[in-house]
């Protein structure tokens, strides 16, 4: 279904926001082995309940993270403007750094180009407000 497929890129969005430090969108197995992916997959073959496991397959964060930008995607095609993310957390963004974060430098693809962020690229997003100190935030909104 399209809902299991949204978990699924959540959960993808959410491996490559810790493991790939690089930002090169490919996953190299020296940052694989100094991260915590395959430490929580072996956690995983324990746990009944997925949501126990909270760094990057916890289907309640998912569902936190997706119902942020359904809300937020007025006309529901799974991008969101700039005009739709000035909604977010009741209009908290300044104009200047919802251009920033449309700026290129933390987006990537066509829909950047276009003035829109896709649904992967919110997830970056607000995992970078939530934590602002996590190593890749600080690159978000720094870099």
């Amino acid at each position: 279904t399209e809902f299991h497929s949204r978990y699924v890129h959540t959960v993808i969005a959410r491996i490559f926001y810790v493991v790939n430090r690089s930002w090169s969108g490919k996953i190299s197995l020296s940052e694989l082995r100094r991260s915590t992916l395959l430490s929580t997959v072996r956690t995983l073959q324990d746990e009944d309940d997925i949501n126990q496991v909270t760094d990057f397959f916890s289907y309640e964060h998912f569902y936190v993270i997706y119902c942020k930008f359904w809300e937020l995607d007025k006309d529901h095609d799974l991008f969101i403007d700039r005009e739709d993310l000035a909604r977010h957390n009741d209009h908290a963004l300044s104009t200047r750094m919802i251009e920033r974060i449309f700026c290129g430098a933390v987006t990537r693809g066509s829909a950047q180009r276009e003035g829109r962020m896709s649904y992967t690229e919110f997830v970056w997003f607000l995992l970078s407000e939530e934590d602002k100190r996590h190593p890749t935030a600080i690159e978000y909104w720094f870099r």
